[in-house]
């Protein structure tokens, strides 16, 4: 691959990973967060592939990003059936009347 194309791949490999990782930290829906995950794992997969890493590393990423899809799904669908909602500041919120509180003195 020419060098030009390779650096154009390398660069939308590390936009993906960056948009990745921001979206999952500005999100406030646990299955977006999930999905922006599955996006900067698929975009540091691609960077892999993009300068020449061996078909085991590539394998092993897909793995990872497949395990990290299933167990991700299952904690949104969890999180759904446990609190009605997946968006995490009703959540927090949830969580922070279950609490139990000290008497104040």
């Amino acid at each position: 691959m020419s060098s030009p194309a390779l650096l154009v791949g390398l660069a939308l490999a590390i936009a993906l990973v960056v948009a990745g990782a921001v979206a999952s930290f500005a999100s406030g829906n646990a299955l977006k967060k999930v999905t922006a995950v599955l996006i900067a794992l698929a975009g540091a997969a691609f960077a892999a592939a993009m300068v020449g890493a061996p078909s085991n590393l590539l394998i092993g990423a897909a793995a990872i990003a497949f395990a990290y899809c299933g167990v991700g799904v299952a904690v949104v669908v969890r999180l759904q059936e446990a609190y009605g909602t997946t968006e995490t500041h009703e959540i927090d919120a949830a969580d922070e009347q279950d609490e139990p509180r000290e008497p104040e003195t």
